[in-house]
């Protein structure tokens, strides 16, 4: 049994997209609002399967590329490989509810920055390293006190604890 379906995935993303597109550019400088989808795809595939992840991180990145109305599937492509790669990780790692997803929100910032860069220069666009990673430290940031703090407002629960709790009812 798992927390949450795909349709209230969707909006939890529409969510993060209108707060991303509504709110931040009110408290942060233009070209340093940052990325609330990447801690949500996070949170998501840290409490769910690898399968799971990955359609999430999808999901995520294909709704941020249609609602920013360019280059779609560079965020799709990077979010399904980070929800992937967060969801496979979840069983490796200890379990906590703050640290962790901060950290692996933080270190998802640090690799999908450059692996997007690398896409963009391999598609043919002409990007600056040190302009293109000149917001990287607010980002940062922001997805490590962020992430931990949707995880907690949602009430996302290992999934050990979820199968359990309904494995009890089935009885």
């Amino acid at each position: 049994m798992w927390q949450f379906r795909i349709p209230t995935w969707i909006i939890l993303y529409l969510l993060a997209l209108l707060v991303q597109t509504a709110l931040l550019p009110q408290i942060f400088p233009v070209g340093y609002v940052p990325n609330l989808v990447l801690p949500l795809t996070v949170i998501i595939a840290l409490y769910e399967t690898p399968r799971r992840g990955l359609m999430a991180g999808l999901i995520g990145g294909l709704m941020q590329d249609v609602w920013a109305g360019r280059l779609w599937g560079i965020n799709a492509l990077t979010f399904a490989l980070l929800g992937f790669a967060v969801a496979h990780l979840e069983s490796r790692i200890v379990r906590d509810n703050i640290f962790v997803p901060g950290l692996l929100a933080g270190l998802a910032q640090l690799l999908v920055l450059p692996f997007q860069w690398v896409v963009l220069r391999l598609v043919g666009f002409n990007l600056a390293w040190g302009h293109f990673m000149q917001p990287l430290p607010v980002w940062l940031l922001f997805s490590m006190l962020v992430t931990p703090a949707i995880g907690g407002l949602l009430g996302f629960r290992p999934r050990h604890e979820v199968d359990n709790k309904y494995s009890r009812y089935a009885r």
